[in-house]
């Protein structure tokens, strides 16, 4: 992406690029081409911008085969998704359940697993946050939640057909019909059938609940863009952070680039390159 990049792009060639995609030297190969592909496709739409951009060649670096293109959703499918749990699942707890696991997985970019392991008291209502109980991947964090999403959490929790079930008290937010906790197979099956429903088109393997969380960077990412006095490299520090990584590396993992933000970026570079040369 653009973040992280010379403000020059004319000025940017194979070494460089090499170099970048190479990251500290920690990067698996395969996430090293990750990092080429994306320089390369953003690259590619610089020049289509008349930018002077040189695009890396994809034999640049010897990695392994890409990674699955995620599906970034828009906020119409996501609510399609939403209505449609009412519909295709019949027992209400079911229906709540899963809508609010993919509103919140929306919203908050946490993971499936993550989002399985709450209960209630990681929601903090007064303070509006939620507590993400880490597994492997580092240690918990506290991340915030707009309010009508508390509510919305608040409102299921004491809802009489999740009542009704008698969850553990110091079990699970998310209840099966048992009054157990999800597996994500069950999640992932019910999603299926949503989305089977959603009668979407895309390119590339079927969107899955993991890709909503490339959607909520992606979207960050255009919003870091679109705001006024936006500075995308901190908010890419600040989504490393929400996401729950230490650095902001591994973030770009779930960065797509979609024709906005790319639209959004190079017109940052052409900014930035006139100014530079006005001045001089």
């Amino acid at each position: 992406m653009a973040v992280g990049l010379r403000e020059h792009p004319g000025s940017f060639h194979r070494r460089e690029a090499t170099t970048w995609a190479r990251g500290a030297g920690s990067f698996k190969s395969s996430y090293q081409g990750q990092r080429l592909n994306s320089l390369r496709g953003f690259s590619r739409y610089c020049q289509a911008r008349e930018l002077d951009v040189h695009v890396p060649a994809a034999s640049t670096l010897n990695a392994a085969k890409d990674r699955r293109m995620p599906h970034i959703y828009t906020q119409n499918e996501v609510d399609t998704l939403i209505a449609l749990c009412q519909k295709v699942l019949t027992p209400v707890l079911v229906q709540a359940t899963m809508a609010n696991i993919i509103a919140l997985l929306a919203v908050s970019g946490m993971r499936i697993g993550e989002v399985l392991r709450l209960r209630p008291q990681d929601i903090h209502a007064p303070e509006f946050t939620v507590l993400v109980r880490a597994n492997k991947h580092g240690p918990d964090r506290l991340i915030p939640l707009h309010p009508t999403t508390v509510n919305a959490l608040a409102k299921y929790e004491s809802s009489p057909y999740r009542q009704t079930v008698g969850p553990h008290l110091d079990g699970p937010l998310f209840v099966s019909t048992r009054g157990s906790d999800y597996q994500r197979a069950t999640v992932e099956d019910h999603f299926r059938r949503i989305r089977a429903a959603a009668n979407f088109t895309w390119e590339g393997p079927a969107p899955c609940l993991h890709d909503l969380r490339h959607s909520f960077a992606t979207r960050q990412m255009i919003q870091a863009y679109t705001t006024d006095g936006g500075n995308p490299a901190a908010r890419l520090s600040l989504l490393a952070t929400w996401l729950g990584y230490s650095d902001p590396s591994p973030t770009y993992w779930y960065i797509q680039a979609v024709p906005e933000l790319l639209a959004l970026a190079a017109h940052r570079i052409n900014t930035n390159t006139n100014t530079t040369t006005t001045m001089e």
